[in-house]
């Protein structure tokens, strides 16, 4: 492969990639990151305006259209230009703009494109090379296809909402559009899948993108595999995490999180505590048997943590190997010594907003770092130059290699992936790049059990499922030959990743300086829960300290109720690290592919978890005001929230976003009354009144079932949802009828039902190897085929325990 020098050219991993974009609030943020990582981003408004820009908050409280703090926090890093797409000439002007683009991002109703001819097949024709990625409520297929989904409704529907908030009280929605930040991230890396497929194939390709699909395929939560083979159907329990026992503590100043699921750690929190006789019994080292002793555990811990300040509290515990951190605010998390330290907020200069601080991105790149070059666009502000210089091919269609085989096969064939994984980071990281064909080989310290034992068979469904389609191999790393044999992949890898603590891989000589000896190019990426740097890049931590730490909890909170952290009972980040990880090494590898240069990536998994919320550290880094929780409450619409229906604690959501919309809404559930009442005349008075506007709301919710409230509003084109359960995930018509939810057998535990890819490509193949594997039981495949090493050489290694 060609190198190329120009030094400038080779600054983003994205350099030279054209982006058209076409999204608001629900896949500006695609946008955004492909900016950050060195793409032209041209974005296109309407005359009158992205409708954020007439959303607050604004800068300085002052309604302005170039003041829009959330017009910011989306289209910031982009150039801006106008098209009327109704009128005559300018959606000519958008195909001239298509002829020599790369890449074209939307999120517009599903078939609006179509219907004024610039929809997929209408621009493929005008240039094959095309890569579209439509980002959508619930994807181009199925019978909810055409169904409104705001941030709420795509929340409710992909079932991580009703584990969320107190058992007493209406579901919380995750704060900050998390739906619409995490589509965006999966839309981002399906925009580098299908690119990086064109480079062999020379076509393009349209990438779909379900805000339903991404959500209810946490790997984490995994509600659709445990309820096919448990029948469990999980619920809110008003605790911190239902899995452990210790949780969020009153200090001083404010509230700290603990999560405390290992021995050794019990063992050290026990000693911590002045070993209170009660707790000294070694069963407590098991979790299961401590779940007796929540309210004794409670009320000793509180009684310590009261005498500290959160922030001192969270340093105390870390130092004695304890998982823990405060429940920061927006602002206690950027103005943190390790978010400074590691540089995570950059200044950037607006023609309106002047000199203000912006949040980055979570991962650093050692060769292609991210940048934020400019504010958000004012309105039309790049239009002459954008239409002058796109009379021309991009620098990426002109270096794009004219010996493609024209065929779309998997898009990362040829591509191989060592994996260090541990817990959920790890595996699901593997998932996303297993799943559109890379070669993913785990390398895992032993052997799984494998015989289901009662309780057991979950966990056992669970660990094939986490590491699907990929090879497994157990290896003993603390043995010379073993790291030997580690060192003899990689040097036939185009990829390694890792999440172990921030010591471990240059523990064993295998740090990126190391690596680089065994392969010059070589990719790694390492996703730590701190970061790499950093004062804390050594701090232990779970899924759940990352929420707290990240500033998402204290957001993440029900108004009414003082306490957080109960509000959110998951471990969200560990599925939002690994996206953000599978992006970056997207970028990595298409950097590579221009360059020949490999490089290190340092992901923060606090980081990634942090930037699902960028909008509300807008309000503190540019009108110093601390954002509050919201609960369910928006301004974007009314009404708008988590209704009570009929049945037991069955709940659905509505969010009416225009007038038009609230006529239809009185007139459909039959109290046109409304439509005279002065406290609900206009949108600004439905705000007002909003919480008088939600009990006549749910005087009418609760008279149904949560789906026939969906069905009746949706089809007279009102969002609203169900807060589906697990087994509403499970049966879901529209997840069926797409094929994401399907069947498969392991003869470990029987059939399992699975949740498919996150993301989908028209053109190009997704895996289909069905592939579960248990650790260890691919050491003779890959040893043999990879390493030339015998089948009677394997069972010699295994006898010297070098292979497990």
């Amino acid at each position: 492969m060609a190198v190329e020098s120009n030094p400038v050219e080779s600054s983003g991993a994205l350099t030279g990639l054209r982006v058209i974009d076409l999204t608001g609030r629900m896949g500006g943020y695609c946008g955004l990151l492909l900016a950050n990582l060195g793409a032209e981003v041209i974005l296109i408004e309407p005359p009158d305006g992205d409708p954020m820009r007439h959303e607050g908050p604004f800068s300085g409280d002052i309604p302005d259209a170039d003041g829009s703090l959330s017009f910011a926090a989306y289209h910031t890093n982009k150039r801006g230009i106008v098209l009327d797409l109704e009128s005559h000439n300018d959606p000519q002007t958008l195909r001239d703009l298509v002829r020599h683009a790369d890449v074209l991002i939307e999120d517009r109703p599903i078939g609006s494109l179509d219907q004024i001819g610039l929809g997929y097949k209408d621009l493929q024709t005008i240039n094959p090379a095309l890569v579209m990625t439509s980002i959508s409520g619930f994807g181009l297929t199925g019978p909810y296809r055409d169904f409104k989904a705001p941030n709420i409704v795509a929340f409710a529907m992909g079932g991580l909402m009703n584990l969320c908030g107190h058992p007493e009280r209406a579901p919380l929605m995750g704060p900050c559009d998390v739906a619409y930040h995490l589509g965006s991230v999966h839309a981002a890396f399906g925009t580098l899948v299908a690119l990086f497929n064109r480079r062999a194939c020379g076509s393009g390709d349209h990438v779909e993108v379900s805000l339903q699909d991404v959500l209810a395929a946490d790997p984490f939560l995994r509600i659709i595999t445990r309820y096919s083979v448990t029948g469990e159907v999980p619920h809110r329990t008003g605790h911190s995490q239902s899995t452990t026992v210790a949780e969020t503590y009153r200090c001083k100043d404010g509230y700290a999180r603990i999560f405390c699921n290992q021995p050794d750690h019990w063992r050290r929190l026990v000693h911590w505590l002045g070993n209170p006789p009660e707790l000294m019994d070694p069963k407590f080292e098991t979790v299961q048997n401590r779940f007796p002793l929540r309210p004794l555990l409670d009320r000793l811990i509180e009684a310590r943590t009261l005498n500290y300040e959160a922030k001192s509290f969270f340093e105390d515990f870390q130092n004695r190997r304890l998982a823990a951190a405060p429940i920061n605010s927006p602002s206690a998390l950027l103005e943190d010594e390790q978010t400074q330290h590691r540089r995570y907020v950059v200044e950037v200069d607006h023609a309106h907003l002047g000199r203000h601080r912006f949040p980055g991105d979570p991962y650093k790149f050692s060769e292609s770092p991210w940048r934020i070059e400019r504010g958000a666009p004012l309105l039309g502000e790049h239009q002459p130059r954008v239409t002058k210089e796109w009379l021309r091919p991009s620098l990426e269609m002109l270096r794009r290699s004219s010996t493609t085989d024209g065929t779309n096969a998997l898009p990362f064939k040829g591509i191989r992936v060592i994996s260090f994984p541990t817990g959920i980071v790890g595996p699901a990281l593997g998932s996303l790049l297993a799943d559109h064909g890379a070669e993913v080989i785990s390398i895992e310290a032993g052997r799984a059990i494998r015989s289901p034992q009662r309780g057991q068979r979950f966990q056992i469904a669970s660990d094939l499922e986490s590491n699907r389609n990929r090879k497994r191999i157990a290896i003993n790393m603390k043995h010379p030959e073993g790291l030997a044999l580690a060192k003899r992949l990689i040097a036939k890898s185009d990829v390694v990743a890792e999440n172990f603590s921030a010591r471990v891989m240059a523990s064993w000589g295998l740090d990126y300086s190391s690596m680089r000896e065994v392969r010059s190019d070589i990719i790694m990426a390492s996703l730590q829960a701190f970061g790499q740097t950093g004062p804390r890049r050594d701090y232990v931590s779970f899924g759940p300290i990352l929420l707290a730490y990240s500033g998402m909890t204290y957001l993440w909170r029900d108004p009414a109720i003082e306490q957080p952290g109960a509000a959110s009972q998951t471990a969200f980040p560990d599925y939002i690290a690994p996206s953000y990880g599978a992006l970056a090494i997207l970028a990595a590898l298409h950097y590579r592919a221009r360059t020949g240069k490999g490089q290190y990536i340092d992901i923060s998994q606090a980081e990634t978890a942090a930037s699902m919320i960028g909008p509300a550290y807008l309000e503190w880094l540019i009108n110093e005001r601390e954002p509050q929780p919201q609960g369910n409450f928006s301004t974007a619409a009314a009404p708008h929230g988590c209704y009570q229906c009929k049945g037991d604690d069955r709940w659905c959501v509505i969010a009416v976003q225009t007038q038009e919309e609230w006529i239809r809404f009185c007139e459909v559930i039959g109290h046109r009354e409304w439509l005279t009442d002065s406290r609900f005349a206009d949108h600004a008075a439905r705000i007002q009144h909003h919480q008088e506007l939600d009990a006549l709301a749910e005087s009418w919710t609760t008279q149904h079932t949560p789906h026939q409230v969906m069905m009746i509003l949706q089809r007279n084109g009102i969002a609203a949802g169900v807060v589906q359960t697990a087994e509403d995930l499970y049966r879901d018509p529209h997840l069926r009828e797409r094929g994401f939810a399907r069947e498969v057998f392991h003869p470990q535990t029987g059939w399992v039902t699975r949740a498919g890819p996150s993301v989908r490509l028209a053109e190009a193949k997704v895996s289909a190897k069905d592939q579960a594997h248990f650790a260890g039981d691919d050491n003779e495949a890959v040893c043999g085929e990879l390493l030339g090493i015998s089948s009677a050489q394997v069972s010699e290694l295994m006898e010297r325990d070098v292979l497990r």
